[in-house]
């Protein structure tokens, strides 16, 4: 079953091969592991999940590789900061605490030009939105808790490229022990039965869920990439399918957003289901917005809870 598993995921992101890890960090780390050796250098996009910064700022250096970071959306920036000793560039799009999305022409370019790898995590878009191979990125990275196998039974990373850097990668696994468990396969394959029609059908609910809010008093701005307000819509309809399940709201009371989260949580806790069945609802890291993933629940039943939500913060003010 493992070997069906990997060739259903290469067909989905249209790579010569893909690998199944025991976790989206050992996808990280083992892709890394594989590409970088001592004295090589690493250029980052500045936004990316906890964990991967982590990695790559204690681990990849103790190990005598160096980083930089960058703002991945500085067209100029990669240009400016490859240095001779690059091997790889790396991004995370969409960003997965903020929904921004990334306009990769100029670290395709650049990396094409220079023969380096470019590397992109596109864990928060799924291969139904987003198929970096496809655009001229050389690797594609998935934690595949948060959409390829949404129920939180399984815990796996997904790496997809060419077959010799899946072989590196896998090399890597195997050394670092970052083989995943045996009903891995099972758990995915069941996953990625569904994953189309729940990609799919996010993304029709975060557009009602945007537009609705679009009209609402409590909310002062609204960013989802399929809304042309939102500062990275230009780069949608040239490299994604759909927009994405996550809707940000910045509230006209920043002081509301974590009294917001803390009762739209507790709503949508009793709905059963993994961490994309059920809605979830945040504040981001700079506690200024309302994050909202949308789950699979009617969108009446997701702006229920947030009215009542809303309701129930301007009441107790």
């Amino acid at each position: 079953m493992h070997e069906s598993l990997s060739r259903r995921l290469a067909e989905l992101e249209g790579a010569e091969s893909a690998l199944v890890l025991a976790s989206g960090r050992a996808a990280v780390a083992c892709t890394a592991l594989a590409l970088l050796r001592p004295g090589d250098h690493l250029l980052a996009g500045s936004s990316l999940r906890a964990s991967t910064r982590a990695f790559f700022a204690q681990e990849l250096p103790a190990l005598g590789v160096d980083v930089s970071w960058i703002d991945a959306r500085d067209t100029r920036g990669w240009r400016r900061s490859v240095t001779r000793r690059t091997r790889a560039l790396y991004l995370e799009s969409p960003v997965l605490e903020t929904g921004r999305l990334v306009d990769l022409t100029p670290a395709r370019t650049l990396a094409q030009e220079l023969g380096i790898a470019l590397i992109v995590d596109a864990t928060a878009a799924s291969p139904v939105n987003f198929t970096p191979l496809a655009h001229g990125a050389d690797v594609v990275l998935h934690d595949a808790t948060y959409l390829l196998e949404p129920h939180g039974e399984a815990e796996a990373g997904v790496v997809a490229g060419t077959e010799g850097v899946v072989e590196e990668v896998r090399l890597k696994m195997d050394a670092w022990g970052a083989v995943p468990h045996p009903l891995v396969s099972r758990q995915l394959e069941r996953g990625l039965a569904t994953l189309e029609v729940r990609v799919q059908r996010q993304n029709t609910t975060a557009r009602q869920i945007a537009e609705w809010a679009s009209g609402h008093h409590e909310v002062a701005e609204v960013q989802w990439a399929g809304l042309p307000t939102h500062p990275d819509h230009a780069c949608l309809g040239e490299w994604f399918a759909g927009p994405g399940s996550l809707v940000l709201l910045r509230l006209h009371d920043a002081h509301d957003v974590a009294r917001v989260a803390a009762h739209a949580t507790a709503l949508f806790a009793g709905h059963h289901g993994g961490r994309h069945v059920a809605t979830r609802v945040g504040a981001t890291a700079d506690a200024r917005w309302l994050r909202l993933e949308t789950g699979l629940e009617s969108a009446d039943t997701i702006i229920g809870g947030l009215v009542s939500a809303l309701t129930t913060t301007s009441l107790s003010r």
